[in-house]
């Protein structure tokens, strides 16, 4: 797996996000390597960063090659590795520094547990890239905050630190030993029975499946607008988007 590095420990799968860049874009094939290094379900997996970041989202050169199918088909992919996280029996925790933002912050997301360096930010800024989050991010966001304050965040593109990030209970703790407190976490689940756990994980992790669908088609339709291609350009570019603020109708026919 070239994008990712593994390590066991006993029963503990420690899984770090190891790209050619320092700030670790994802790309669909760094989000699969993930989830096949996490298809033995023995094992309590953890997720973490190398570099500068967990993750600060997807490579934004790759929504330039994007059409409306395309772009379903991206966000499907990324949504049955997310559904496959939070769905899986053992649980995943997530070792978060430097910078949890788009998918990186969607991927931090659906794991069960997310423990922070106190120099961390989190966020969904889709919004300024003229695109919405696709990997499950505003349903899952929105369990955690509430509707209103999940609207806020993502509508605005939002970043938010560790300290806050706590408050609003994205994250369950600050720790300067964030990688050495997902360790200890994960080593108490080892000694817990396996079947408690997966019974436990199944019943506090439901969601309302159909909302999630509908992301993944919105997704795919933000590719049929100039917007997305204006924000990607700008995003490359290092300038202000320019966007078109004139109601689509032909989006919601």
């Amino acid at each position: 797996m070239k994008n990712i590095m593994v390590e066991k420990e006993g029963r503990l799968l420690k899984i770090f996000i190891n790209r050619e860049k320092k700030l670790n874009p994802l790309d669909i094939e760094t989000i699969e390597e993930i989830g096949e290094a996490l298809k033995d379900e023995k094992y309590i997996g953890i997720i973490s960063g190398m570099n500068k970041a967990f993750s600060a989202g997807a490579d934004i050169n790759v929504f330039l090659n994007l059409d409306p199918v395309t772009a379903f088909d991206f966000s499907k992919r990324g949504h049955q590795v997310m559904d496959f996280i939070e769905e899986r029996q053992m649980p995943v925790i997530a070792a978060i520094h430097g910078f949890a933002l788009g998918g990186g912050f969607e991927l931090a997301l659906a794991c069960d547990i997310r423990i922070a360096h106190p120099d961390t930010y989190f966020g969904l800024p889709e919004v300024t890239l003229g695109i919405i989050p696709g990997f499950g991010g505003t349903q899952r966001l929105r369990n955690l905050v509430g509707d209103k304050m999940a609207f806020q965040l993502a509508s605005l593109g939002t970043k938010v630190d560790s300290n806050r990030a706590l408050n609003l209970g994205i994250i369950s703790e600050i720790n300067e030993k964030y990688m050495e407190k997902a360790i200890e976490i994960g080593k108490q689940y080892e000694a817990l029975p396996y079947e408690s756990l997966a019974y436990i994980k199944e019943l506090t992790r439901g969601k309302n499946r159909d909302l999630f669908d509908r992301e993944k088609e919105y997704f795919g339709n933000m590719f049929k607008t100039e917007n997305q291609r204006e924000g990607a350009r700008a995003f490359i570019e290092k300038r202000k988007a320019n966007f078109n603020t004139k109601i689509n109708n032909s989006l919601f026919e």
